[in-house]
């Protein structure tokens, strides 16, 4: 995933460690799980006036509120990009 802005990308091909025992805080990357696709995303965690949100690392995607139906799978911890 490439950030069209300032901050981190996550190239084609890149390989991201995940850790589901930290706990997450407003800022960190995450994967949740989109029970209505199922399928899984790699976003941003927003929290904003009490409610949550997923925010897209590309700003071409939406942000998504978070449900009850979603899950936070775990905090995102590092990366790697093959030569």
């Amino acid at each position: 995933m490439t950030n069209n802005g300032p901050g981190r990308s996550y190239p084609s091909g890149c390989i991201i460690f995940v850790d589901p025992e930290i706990a997450v805080n407003n800022g960190d990357r995450v994967i949740a799980s989109l029970p209505s696709s199922n399928e899984a995303t790699f976003k941003v965690l927003v929290e904003d006036a009490g409610k949550h949100y997923l925010k897209p690392i590309n700003p071409q995607y939406p942000i998504i509120e978070i449900t009850e139906e979603m899950q936070i799978c775990g905090k995102v911890v590092g990366a790697f990009t093959p030569e």
